[in-house]
């Protein structure tokens, strides 16, 4: 479980038009190259708007492999039916919420203060790039 965007007097989807910079296709070697004049010396964090269904995530990319995960496409049916098979043949027991839809994404790239001052938890994963 990561770290996520919830903030306390708007929705995320406002937070982070007013906070933020949309972007297409993030790499994460591009990440440096975002730096808006409003960011002025600020470095800025990807944040990846996830569309669950009946509410989205905004989850904060902290490092390389957290945006990795975020990138990753979802499970395919196909995927999913061979998990279960792999967990019955060893006796476990599986619930499986997720439906192999491709669920869309929204990527932000955000200055780090913000992030900081919405979810102060992430400073020393940001600070340590864990």
């Amino acid at each position: 479980m990561g770290y996520y965007i919830n903030p306390p007097n708007e929705t995320k989807e406002e937070w982070l038009n007013d906070n933020g910079m949309e972007v297409t296709d993030p790499s994460w070697d591009a990440l440096p190259n975002f730096r808006p004049t409003e960011f002025q010396d600020d470095d800025g964090v990807y944040v990846c708007l996830v569309d669950n269904g009946p509410f989205t995530a905004a989850g904060i990319c902290y490092n390389e492999a957290e945006f990795n995960e975020f990138r990753a496409p979802d499970p395919t049916p196909e995927e999913l039916a061979a998990s279960k098979e792999r967990a019955d043949a060893m006796g476990m027991y599986t619930v499986q919420l997720d439906t192999g839809d491709q669920r869309s994404r929204k990527w932000y790239v955000v200055p780090r203060k913000d992030i900081i001052d919405v979810c102060p938890d992430v400073e020393d994963r940001l600070e340590a790039g864990l």
